[in-house]
């Protein structure tokens, strides 16, 4: 154990050499981690593996523990002990690379999301949080079957929030991930400190795979800026409490730009002989906003009913069979909720959705 730690220090020092200020050396910290008293029980040490296996390992990881204690004054034997204990999750590396939001049609994608049981639940769940839902349409603008949609395909009303510790799967794709590890490291520092705001053990939180907390499924960096307490208990809770959730959805939509009293998508058409033209190809999909009125998308061969004329729109395309793809003209409410999960697929999926269960609750 004693040969570990030392290992451990060294490679720490090495990483801190950079840091400056720091109040305590890394010295002083492992040393007071090693007087610390040892538990009565073998069963109960914590498992401590080889540096060389674990996420003490790696330099970035010895680094951003430097970091971490210098602009936080977080724990530095914490982390230490924490990191040490943890292997990377070679699962969320093959499940990031493979979300089916990216890789399946959308007429395929979305059966999961629009089955009867997912339906009846949305509609079940509205009528038992109709009080919040309606107090969150009211304040913040956001209908209450869009909310109520979110959460059922999120999590199927809070029925499946992940069952992954956050902290490994967040590590692992931090310091393994290099396609995102700079959004993820940044995830990491901020379930870090919502760790130690809430008092919450780092390693025993589950979530999904990508590291999503709650019923709502908020990263760690939204659960800390835009989670809210809706029901005044004073605490905030997106696994228990299903007010805190829809309030912090509703929130979190308003943050984005959502905007009351405005649609959220049109269907319309687009001649097949124009289809692969390179006006209709190069607008189709392109990036998250709105582009043009109405009448100049009728200018490149689209069909246009519109809700508001007067609103500019961005223009979706997916293949809603497999020989057949369908259009509508996106207005800033669906890329509002596409800030929710960047994907066309996910977004149209919350969207029918909330639809089937509006036309359920009025039955």
């Amino acid at each position: 154990m004693k040969m570990i730690w030392t290992i451990i220090l060294c490679f720490l020092v090495a990483a801190c050499s950079s840091v400056e200020n720091n109040v305590e050396t890394v010295e002083g910290e492992v040393e007071r981690v090693l007087k610390q008293e040892a538990p009565t029980s073998k069963a109960l040490a914590p498992k401590v593996l080889d540096p060389e296996l674990s996420f003490m390992g790696k330099e970035k990881v010895r680094a951003f523990i430097a970091y971490m204690e210098d602009k936080h004054n977080y724990d530095k034997a914490l982390l230490i002990e924490k990191f040490s204990q943890i292997t990377p999750r070679k699962q969320v590396i093959k499940k990031s690379n493979n979300q089916p939001e990216v890789i399946t049609p959308y007429f395929e994608y979305k059966t999961r999301f629009l089955k009867e049981s997912r339906i009846k639940s949305g509609v079940v769940f509205l009528k038992e949080n109709k009080y919040w839902l309606d107090k969150a349409e009211n304040e913040f603008g956001v209908p209450a079957e869009v909310i109520v949609a979110i959460a059922g395909v999120e999590t199927f009303y809070g029925r499946i929030t992940g069952n992954k510790d956050v902290f490994t799967s967040l590590s692992t794709l931090a310091f393994d991930y290099p396609r995102r590890g700079k959004y993820f490291l940044s995830e990491l520092e901020a379930f870090l400190l919502l760790s130690r705001e809430k008092g919450w053990s780092i390693n025993e939180i589950k979530g999904s795979y990508s590291g999503a907390l709650g019923m709502a499924q908020f990263m760690p960096s939204n659960y800390r800026r835009l989670a809210i307490d809706y029901d005044k208990n004073g605490e905030i809770d997106l696994w228990g409490s299903s007010a805190d959730a829809i309030g912090s959805i509703a929130n979190y939509l308003k943050h984005k730009g959502w905007k009351s009293n405005q649609p959220i998508l049109d269907p319309v058409s687009v001649d097949v002989s124009r289809e692969d033209s390179p006006e209709i190809r190069s607008w189709s999909n392109k990036k998250r906003k709105t582009y043009h009125y109405p009448d100049e998308w009728k200018n490149i061969g689209v069909t246009v009913n519109a809700s508001l004329p007067e609103l500019k729109s961005g223009l979706i395309r997916l293949r809603t069979s497999s020989s057949q793809r369908s259009y509508w003209l996106a207005y800033n409410n669906f890329f509002s909720l596409m800030s929710y999960n960047p994907s066309r697929r996910y977004t149209m999926a919350v969207i029918e959705l909330s639809r089937e269960i509006q036309k359920g609750s009025s039955e």
